[in-house]
């Protein structure tokens, strides 16, 4: 089966990439720029992608980029999937988001209108931040409940899962949705809680670091699933046979983000100073957020195999290889 993934050489990207082709299928893979960047995947796996450029602001490129692969299925990874960097760009987190998801939908369409047979499937990769406030009632979040977002990345993915459904809804598209909530694992950029500490970690290990680990709100609870997990979620949600409009990938399971430190301290033998910085700590933070997965579990049988805390001390790990090969740099996420 041939499927277009957008955001192919991002984090979530790459790790999709990786259980697709081990799952036989034929991989397109867009990116914002050529050569791709590449962290994850092996020069194999690399060398086995039909890699196109395109912006997803572009609709002309996007139409190009259809009519050139004409997938079976799409799986809509490209945009923004940082909330720091949305919050430090909220215009325009929103209009990669929600515009280059329409731009997507409207180029499928040209290229239908001239070939009535193409009926890609599409999967949306949303997020579970768009429940936001939903989740102060302290109960599993279902697909069932209002999406209230309250940041400016969740309002970005909440709008473009609005999108989605509209032009399902509108034009008979075979669109869906995947809310995942926080993936973690090796090749993440440094705009996450768990490679921002791991990349401070190493750098104090390095022999380079102040000694002193600045954080935000440790006391906060999240929702964490391994990526490889996810992205097989994605491929057993898109292999169904009549598959619903939505679904949360989460592990049901919160853990505390001081528990999240603990481990990557204990995984690198060092006890540094914990400095709350203000600047790390959000407004509406919500508490604790805790994701309900029942309904992929029962259409699919999925449920995560790997622990956190192994997740978590194999990301140190991976970072600490790349602090002392002296490449201290990740990929900042964006657009691509």
């Amino acid at each position: 089966m041939k499927v277009l993934v957008t955001g192919a050489d991002g984090f979530v990207g790459e790790h999709l990439v990786a259980e697709l082709l081990a799952n036989g299928y034929d991989v397109a893979g867009s990116t914002l720029n050529l050569p791709p960047v590449r962290d994850t995947l092996t020069p194999a796996e690399a060398s086995s992608i039909d890699w196109k450029a395109a912006d997803i602001r572009d609709h002309d490129a996007l139409v190009r980029l259809i009519s050139a692969v004409r997938p079976e299925q799409i799986f809509h990874l490209a945009g923004f999937a940082s909330g720091a960097l949305a919050r430090e760009n909220a215009a325009l987190s929103l209009n990669v988001n929600a515009g280059g998801t329409v731009n997507l939908f409207e180029a499928v369409m040209s290229v239908r209108d001239d070939s009535p047979e193409f009926d890609p499937r599409i999967l949306v990769m949303g997020s579970g931040d768009s429940y936001g406030d939903a989740a102060r009632d302290a109960v599993p979040l279902s697909e069932d409940m209002p999406l209230r977002p309250v940041s400016p990345y969740g309002l970005s993915k909440a709008a473009q899962e609005l999108a989605a459904h509209t032009y399902r809804r509108a034009h008979g598209m075979r669109i869906l949705v995947l809310r995942s909530f926080n993936l973690v694992g090796p090749g993440q950029g440094p705009n996450f809680v768990v490679p921002d500490f791991c990349s401070q970690v190493s750098e104090i290990v390095s022999g380079h670091g102040s000694g002193r680990i600045l954080v935000g709100d440790l006391d906060v609870e999240r929702d964490f699933t391994d990526v490889r997990d996810g992205v097989q979620a994605l491929r057993l949600v898109m292999e169904l046979k009549d598959p619903k409009a939505a679904y949360n990938v989460a592990s049901g399971q919160p853990i505390s983000i001081r528990r999240i430190l603990d481990w990557i301290l204990d995984e690198a033998g060092i006890e540094p100073e914990i400095l709350v910085e203000p600047s790390r700590l959000r407004e509406n933070e919500v508490p604790r957020i805790q994701g309900d997965a029942s309904r992929l579990r029962a259409d699919t049988d999925w449920v995560p195999e790997r622990s956190i805390e192994t997740s978590v001390r194999e990301v140190y790990r991976w970072t600490a290889r790349r602090w002392e090969r002296g490449d201290a740099e990740f990929n900042e996420g964006g657009t691509r």
